[in-house]
């Protein structure tokens, strides 16, 4: 727990206006004014949370349009030109930190890059390699019946891909529910602190398993545009 209490600990810093010390904080506790964004800044300490998986969205939400209203640039046309940009550039970063930590896939994504991981390469399963192969049989055969115009193919092809569609969206419904399982176990690592060696595997196995929701995803999306 000791180890995981300093992730989220507040960074000591000298006001910008009063040089009071400080934590990391949107405002100066002493002079009440807003502070510039540290380069150092993630979006989980950004919205004072632990750097975890399994969020509560409704907190979440609730922080977001709490500090929006904190940061809306109205409250600062009246203050100086750095208090103007800091409540610009911490609006931005909000939204941005909400748009990223909402949703399950790109909270993961992001946290794996906070890990140090890039975006891995969209992959598919080793077990969907050969469906891939005649999943895009199917699509072309459905293009070449659309241009000849031939009816009884054209039907016969969209259900043939109708029906491997519902066979990816499953695919893709059992990959969310391991990322899930893998969230409960980076939570828990969190938690005891954070050992490497317990956390690479699981960041490992969730980056694998991203790559291949991203590529099932893809795949969903070239269907569907061609039905």
């Amino acid at each position: 727990m000791a180890e995981a209490a300093t992730n989220t600990e507040k960074r000591l810093q000298t006001c910008a206006f009063c040089q009071a010390r400080c934590a990391d904080v949107h405002f100066c506790p002493a002079c009440r004014r807003i502070q510039p964004l540290s380069a150092e800044t993630d979006f989980f300490s950004f919205l004072g949370l632990p750097r975890r998986l399994r969020l509560n969205a409704a907190e979440l939400e609730k922080s977001f349009y709490s500090l929006s209203r904190q940061f809306h640039p109205d409250y600062f046309m009246g203050a100086s030109q750095a208090e103007q940009q800091a409540s610009m550039e911490r609006s931005s970063m909000l939204n941005d930190a909400y748009r990223a930590l909402r949703g399950n896939v790109t909270r993961a994504q992001y946290l794996l890059s906070l890990e140090g991981y890039k975006e891995a390469e969209k992959k598919p399963p080793a077990d969907l390699l050969e469906e891939v192969f005649e999943l895009n049989m199917r699509v072309e055969e459905l293009k070449t019946a659309k241009r000849i115009a031939v009816e009884g193919e054209i039907g016969e092809a969209r259900s043939s891909l109708e029906e491997a569609l519902s066979s990816l969206r499953a695919r893709l419904a059992e990959i969310d529910q391991r990322l899930l399982a893998l969230f409960e176990q980076w939570d828990d690592i969190f938690e005891r602190g954070n050992a490497a060696s317990e956390k690479k595997p699981v960041l490992d196995r969730m980056s694998e398993l991203l790559s291949h929701r991203s590529y099932i995803s893809n795949l969903v999306r070239d269907i569907r545009e061609e039905l």
